[in-house]
Formats: structure tokens, C-alpha cells, sequence
């Protein structure tokens, strides 16, 4: 699901005019060139619950995301789950997407897939960062990659994207932020991702 479907189906409460809409994919995360690389790479994925004081969001599949003040719900796609970080413009700063897996994409696969969908949602100069696989969250194990990549309109975003696959449900999470505020809502993001149920 593209950032510019979501705020059309689901941010439709806001003035027209505070909300810029950006060209971000939450969904398109992956890399025309994925690179092998071992679970140290994720050493900051620790799985455990999210702060006091942060809020959550669950989908009808049970699986959940949680995300500090500050952060906003906004609409998305039916069963999902999203939200995001503003500026004073309404520019996005942060962003943070709950999906069921709705592909054929396995833990095994998933590098590769994420970068086949990244081609065929637009994306390019793709860079992946990094993957890795059987990763441990709260209730289930994953498999996530790291990339950065330029958008239709010419956004430039890093991103972590992880299928986390439990006992009764399989999810992607993605966060996101632009690559000039990568370094100031990185570790948010991957704390949010931490959090993550499925």
C-alpha cells in the first residue's frame, strides 16, 4: 500500500490543505540488490513490550503495533494498521504500517521478495542494507529487511520491513522515514517494530 492511498482512503477527516501528501511506500520495502548479512545487523531487535504511555493499534488478525505520543493513527487500507510522525506542515516524519501477509512471501524468501515488489510498485535506486532471517519477536519469529530507495516523486526513504510469522497469523511490518530524518526516527522506529505482536 502506497503512503498517497492511505491518506486518500483514511485522511479524509484533515483539511485538504494541511495534509502534503508524499509518494512513500509502506509496503514496497526491499532492494534491487539484497544483500546477505547476519542477524547482528538486527541486534537492536529486542522483543519486548512497548513503554508505558505508548499507545497501540490492533488488526482483526489479532497482531498489533505500538508507537509513542506524538505518533498519529491514520486511516489505511481495511484490516491494517498505521501511523505516523508530522511536522509543523503535515509533512511526514515517521511512518509505521501493520498489514497480514497477503502474498506468497515466506520467511525464506523474503529479501527477494520485497525487492520483485519494490520494481514492480515504481521504486527506484533501491539499496538494500540488509536481511536477515529467523529472527525472534515477541510471539513469533521474522524475517526483516533494511533498504533505502526513490520514490515516483522523487522521495527519498529508509525503511525496515519484517514478515513476522506466528502461531496464527502472519504480518509485515514496515517503518519508514525520510532519509535526512532517518538518524532522528531510527530508533523510535525500530522500537515500535520491537513491539510488534502478530
Amino acid at each position: 500500500m502506497k503512503l498517497e492511498e492511505t491518506t486518500r482512503s483514511g485522511v479524509r477527516g484533515l483539511a485538504a490543505a494541511t495534509v502534503v501528501l508524499v509518494a512513500l511506500v509502506v509496503s514496497a520495502c526491499g532492494s534491487s540488490g539484497t544483500s546477505a548479512s547476519s542477524s547482528s545487523d538486527f541486534a537492536w531487535l529486542r522483543p519486548v513490550p512497548a513503554p508505558g504511555g505508548w499507545l497501540g493499534a490492533r488488526v482483526p488478525s489479532g497482531a498489533a503495533i505500538a508507537f509513542p505520543p506524538g505518533w498519529h493513527l491514520i486511516h489505511g487500507d481495511r484490516g491494517t494498521a498505521t501511523a505516523a510522525l508530522f511536522d509543523a506542515r503535515r509533512q511526514f516524519l515517521g511512518y509505521l504500517n501493520l498489514t497480514p501477509r497477503q502474498g506468497s512471501e515466506t520467511s525464506s524468501d523474503w529479501a527477494t521478495f520485497r525487492v520483485r515488489h519494490n520494481a514492480e510498485e515504481g521504486d527506484r535506486e533501491v539499496r538494500s542494507d540488509g536481511a536477515a532471517t529467523n529472527l525472534r519477536f515477541r510471539n513469533g519469529r521474522g524475517s526483516c529487511v533494511r533498504d533505502t530507495y526513490t520514490t515516483s516523486s522523487n522521495a527519498r526513504y529508509e525503511e525496515i520491513a519484517c514478515l513476522v510469522v506466528g502461531r496464527h497469523a502472519a504480518s509485515v511490518v514496515v517503518g519508514a522515514a525520510p532519509v535526512a530524518r532517518w538518524s532522528e526516527e531510527q530508533s523510535v522506529i525500530e522500537r515500535e517494530i520491537s513491539a510488534t505482536t502478530t
